[in-house]
């Protein structure tokens, strides 16, 4: 800790996502952020103390899970301690005085260029620039002084750079969230209200075995609200699943582990932490949602 609060890493630059995602999930506490140009930097910078714990994205609702990140979890040995939803909001910045009929090129992180993809369509002349991050985008351009660009990045980066907005919510689906994970070096206190688990699990490879992992959950009542195979390197036919698991009360879940290490030849808990709370986000996605 400094006196300033705790570090917190978090993969991009001010005014990015993971940065907002960081400061509503501890909201006002003390608290300092550290950059990261990728998310192995971030792990680096996690194992060796420059940060106190790390957000990490690990899915979005459009582009789905982000493999590496599972895969930087594991290897590290990290513990996820918590989790937040984030409402993804793209809009297009420029140095102020600029007009839409100005530009001529739009720089962002190439997931936020996909994202945008039906508005900038409306565009076909703009060249289109992948950076590292969308708040990094927004940074250069803000020292450029280049009238001609603009960037897709966040409200937050706007206000922090002196830019300007052209376009507010120009992302083409707007149920668009990202997943958080809270991680930590190693393993912490598990809150006593903790009500969901991620782990890992590598079951040997015969007829069925998977089928009996989700009985079992079945037969506890509990709800498994994500499942993701990685392939185990140079183990032909062998994965590793990642599992998140519901529950109301701790003792659930520990009657439910001790069945599920039996039917495995390795089980790592990942986390237990308190599932955040994802109500407002189901309800606004029925609402976008398009009827068939």
């Amino acid at each position: 800790m400094t006196n300033d609060g705790f570090k917190a890493g978090i993969q991009g630059y001010p005014g990015s996502y993971h940065a907002i995602a960081a400061r509503q999930y501890w909201q006002d506490a003390p608290l300092t952020l550290v950059p990261a140009d990728s998310f192995d930097h971030l792990a680096a910078m996690l194992r060796d103390g420059s940060t106190d714990v790390a957000v990490m994205a690990i899915e979005n609702s459009i582009a789905g899970s982000l493999l590496q990140n599972y895969r930087i979890l594991r290897e590290n040995g990290f513990w996820v301690s918590g989790e937040i939803y984030l409402r993804i909001k793209h809009n297009l910045l420029s140095l102020p005085g600029t007009k839409l009929s100005d530009i001529t090129e739009v720089a962002s992180h190439p997931m936020a260029l996909n994202q945008c993809l039906e508005f900038l369509h409306g565009f076909p002349s703009w060249k289109l620039v992948e950076s590292e991050d969308t708040a990094l985008s927004a940074l250069r351009l803000s020292q450029s002084r280049i009238h001609n660009q603009a960037c897709i990045a966040s409200e937050d980066a706007a206000s922090l750079y002196g830019m300007q907005i052209l376009a507010r919510g120009i992302e083409t689906n707007k149920a668009n969230y990202t997943r958080f994970f809270i991680v930590n070096r190693q393993r912490t206190d598990i809150d006593p209200a903790a009500d969901k688990a991620s782990v890992y699990i590598r079951i040997p490879d015969r007829k069925g075995q998977l089928l009996k992992v989700l009985q079992v959950i079945d037969n506890h009542h509990l709800n498994m609200s994500k499942l993701q195979s990685f392939p185990v390197l140079g183990s032909f036919r062998e994965y590793f699943f990642h599992i998140d698991i519901e529950f109301d009360h701790i003792h659930q879940y520990i009657g439910l582990r001790s069945e599920l290490e039996s039917l495995t030849f390795e089980y790592e808990e990942t986390g237990i932490y308190r599932r955040a709370d994802v109500t407002s986000i189901i309800e606004k996605q029925k609402k976008y949602r398009q009827p068939l």
